[in-house]
C-alpha cells in the first residue's frame, strides 16, 4: 500500500515533537510542518499539463527556503550535491521503467537506500542531510515528469511512491544520527571513568 511509510513516519515525527520536545521555536515548527505535509498529501492541482501534489510543493519550496540562507560556499556544494541527488533519483527511475530486470527487491527501499547514501556521502550534519535529501529528491522527480511527458506516460509528481521514498531515506539517516550521538555519549562516558581511575 502506497503511503505507508510516508504517513508512519510523519506522524511519529509528529507525536515526537507535539509530546516528548521541549516547548520551543524549532518544536513547533517541526510539528507544523509534518501536519501540514499529512494534510496537504492527498491535494493535487494541475501546474499546466502535470500533476502536482500540494505536499511536493511545499516540501520542495520549504527545503528553497533553507538552501536560499546557505552562504555562497555552502550554496554552491549544496547545489552539487542536490543534482547528484536529482540525476541518481532519476536515473533509478528511467532503470525500473525501461529495465526493471535489474530491481531485484522493493524499488521504494533500493531508490531510499541510495539517496541515504549519497546524503550520508556528501554531508555530515543532520539537518544539511535532509535539507539535500529534499531538494534533490524534488529536482529529481519534476526532471523524471518530463521525461514521461515525453513518452506519453502520465505521471504524478510527488505521489504516494515519491513520499515513500523520501521517508524512508529520512527515517534512515535520522536513526544514523542517532546511532552516532549514541556513540559520542558512550565514548564521552568512558573518557570520565578514566580521567577518574587513579
Amino acid at each position: 500500500m502506497e503511503g505507508i511509510y510516508f504517513y508512519s513516519f510523519f506522524w511519529i515525527i509528529w507525536m515526537i515533537a507535539t509530546f516528548f520536545m521541549k516547548k520551543t521555536r524549532q518544536r513547533t515548527m517541526l510539528a507544523a510542518i509534518a501536519l501540514i505535509t499529512i494534510i496537504l498529501s492527498s491535494v493535487s492541482l494541475y501546474i499546466g499539463s502535470f500533476c502536482v501534489t500540494l505536499s511536493f510543493l511545499f516540501l520542495f519550496f520549504l527545503s528553497c527556503y533553507f538552501t536560499a540562507k546557505q552562504t555562497r560556499r555552502k550554496l554552491l556544494y549544496l547545489v552539487i550535491a542536490a543534482l547528484t541527488i536529482a540525476f541518481a533519483y532519476t536515473s533509478f527511475q528511467l532503470l525500473v521503467l525501461f529495465d526493471p530486470v535489474w530491481i531485484w527487491m522493493d524499488r521504494t527501499w533500493m531508490l531510499a537506500g541510495m539517496l541515504f547514501i549519497i546524503c550520508f556521502l556528501f554531508y555530515e550534519n543532520i539537518q544539511s542531510r535532509l535539507v539535500c535529501l529534499i531538494v534533490g529528491s524534488c529536482q529529481g522527480e519534476i526532471l523524471y515528469s518530463i521525461i514521461s511527458k515525453r513518452v506519453a506516460f502520465s505521471y504524478i509528481i510527488g505521489s504516494f511512491s515519491f513520499l515513500d521514498t523520501i521517508s524512508i531515506s529520512a527515517f534512515c539517516l535520522l536513526i544514523w544520527t542517532l546511532f552516532e550521538q549514541i556513540a559520542v555519549y558512550v565514548d564521552g562516558k568512558k573518557q570520565i571513568r578514566g580521567t577518574r581511575q587513579p
